[in-house]
C-alpha cells in the first residue's frame, strides 16, 4: 500500500515515529504532519491559499498548519496516490465526545471527505507502550477481517495504563460521559480551564467502556455529523403526521 502518515502532536512527536517505524511493513510510508503541536485542531483548516512547507527528507514533510491542512497538502499537492491514511498515534485517548475536538480523528476526516480509507490511533497520554507492542495484532485485525471503508473511518485507542497489555479487541459505538468543566484563575492573570468527570456507568459495547475494562476499541466514525439514526427518525415523525 501508499500510506500517508500524519498526527496532531507534530511530526517529530513520539507517537508518530512509532507508527513510521511498524508501518514500514505494510507499504510505502510517506509523513506529512504538522510543523507545531496541533491538538485540538479537530477538521479545523488555517491555510487555504498559501502555506509554509518543510521538507526534512525525501519522505518526511511538516506542515505549518493543522492536520487537515497536512492531509490536503498531501493529496492535492504532491505526487503521492494513498492507499490508507493514517493519523496518530495520539499522546492521549481520542474516545466519546472528545473525537468531536481531535486532531487525529480530524485529519481522518479531511481524508474521508476526498473519499479515502483511514484511521485513526489513539493512547493513553505518556503510555505507548501497549501501541507498540499490540499495533501489528490490531492492524492485521484490521485488514484481515477488511474494516477499512470509504464511508467511515476507523477511530482505535489501545488500552489505558490500567492495563500492560489488551484482554482483546472490541468493535464499539461512541460513549459520552458527563463533565463538569471549570475555570481557575492563576497569579498571571490567566485562566486554566479544567474537566472533572461525572460518576458514570460505563455502556458495554462503547468505546468507554472498551478502554475502562482493558480492551483495545475499534470505533466507526462517519463524515462529519451524518447520523443515520437521526434521519430515520425523523422521517418516522414526518410520515407520522402526513
Amino acid at each position: 500500500m501508499n500510506i500517508l502518515l500524519t498526527n496532531d502532536d507534530g511530526y517529530n512527536a513520539e507517537g508518530i515515529q512509532i507508527l513510521y517505524r511498524k508501518l514500514q511493513r505494510y507499504g510505502k510510508v510517506l509523513l506529512v504532519a504538522p510543523h507545531h503541536h496541533m491538538s485540538g485542531a479537530s477538521v479545523s483548516r488555517i491555510f487555504w491559499d498559501e502555506a509554509v512547507v518543510h521538507h526534512h527528507t525525501e519522505d518526511i514533510i511538516s506542515v505549518e498548519g493543522t492536520p487537515a491542512d497536512a492531509v490536503a497538502f498531501a493529496l492535492h499537492a504532491l505526487d503521492f496516490e494513498p492507499d490508507l491514511i493514517v493519523s496518530g498515534i495520539n499522546d492521549g485517548f481520542n474516545v466519546g465526545a472528545d473525537t468531536v475536538y481531535s486532531g487525529t480523528v480530524g485529519a481522518c476526516m479531511e481524508a474521508l471527505k476526498a473519499g479515502k480509507k483511514a484511521i485513526a490511533f489513539s493512547a493513553d497520554y505518556h503510555y505507548f507502550e501497549p501501541a507498540e507492542k499490540e499495533f501489528e495484532a490490531v492492524m492485521d485485525y484490521v485488514l484481515e477481517h477488511d474494516l477499512l471503508s470509504n464511508e467511515y473511518l476507523l477511530n482505535i485507542n489501545f488500552v489505558s495504563r490500567k492495563f500492560t497489555e489488551a484482554k482483546g479487541i472490541m468493535i464499539t459505538d461512541l460513549g459520552f460521559r458527563p463533565a463538569v468543566h471549570f475555570y481557575t484563575r492563576n497569579e498571571h492573570g490567566t485562566y486554566q480551564n479544567k474537566r472533572k468527570f461525572l460518576p458514570y456507568d460505563f455502556i458495554e459495547g462503547t468505546d468507554l467502556y472498551a478502554i475502562e475494562y482493558g480492551w483495545t476499541s475499534i470505533t466507526p466514525l462517519k463524515f462529519g455529523n451524518q447520523s443515520d439514526k437521526g434521519l430515520l427518525e425523523l422521517k418516522q415523525k414526518v410520515a407520522h403526521i402526513e
